[in-house]
């Protein structure tokens, strides 16, 4: 068992839990068993009501095991139908225990099942390496700034604007889009936005502004021209 586990609470936990198991089981089962008017006798129940809370007990495939030995033990000792006489009975019974017990979680206090683990011990449980604390130094800035990118030429607007020519307009008053055409290259250009021109002079940028019919307006290179649908 782990060193974090808290072994004298785990002792204690787990009679308590299976105490209170095996008396909550019993009474639904006498419960059950008085409102169906089945016969039985008290020591024969008491034995299969421990029995089931014992064998529930076992991780993982105790309470595959508890179920079906309670339904043969019920059977045998009220002398009844297996189904639905004894499977009714064991199965609200059970349900009924789980209940209570989710009840009995949830409300009662429960201590602490782990020890508070020291740094030594999570140093050697995590396998941690030291880290070492370094207080900060004064510190130079670096005046050092990142050189702007060359500015490349653009060519004049008059060139520019002469060799656009508007292809065709698209879509609604908000939602237009733009098509120019540029040394037998074709761009679409929505509403509001732009694009940038590759030419033999430089880069140029054409952004749509407005449409009214066939007149597109663009901003080349920030200069707005008027152009007719072709």
């Amino acid at each position: 068992m782990p060193d974090h586990i808290n072994r004298e609470w785990l002792t204690i936990a787990l009679p308590v839990t299976f105490g209170f198991r095996f008396v909550v089981l019993l009474i639904f089962l006498r419960v059950m068993i008085q409102f169906q008017k089945m016969n039985f006798t008290w020591l024969p129940l008491v034995g299969a009501a421990f029995l089931a809370a014992a064998l529930d007990m076992v991780p993982l495939v105790g309470h595959y095991l508890a179920v079906p030995v309670l339904y043969l033990c019920i059977w045998k000792i009220t002398n009844c139908e297996l189904f639905p006489d004894a499977v009714f009975t064991v199965a609200l019974s059970y349900a009924l225990m789980y209940m209570v017990t989710l009840i009995f979680l949830a409300y009662m206090p429960v201590p602490k099942f782990h020890t508070a683990a020291s740094q030594d011990n999570f140093d050697f449980m995590t396998n941690a390496p030291e880290v070492a604390v370094v207080q900060p130094t004064n510190q130079v800035a670096d005046t050092a700034t990142t050189p702007a990118p060359p500015t490349i030429p653009n060519p004049p607007d008059n060139k520019i604007a002469t060799d656009i020519s508007v292809k065709g307009v698209s879509g609604g008053a908000h939602y237009a889009l733009v098509t120019i055409q540029y040394a037998k290259k074709d761009y679409i250009i929505s509403l509001g936005e732009g694009v940038t021109i590759s030419t033999d002079a430089g880069l140029a940028s054409v952004r749509f502004l407005e449409t009214d019919g066939d007149v597109v307006k663009l901003a080349v290179n920030g200069k707005t021209v008027k152009y007719t649908v072709n």
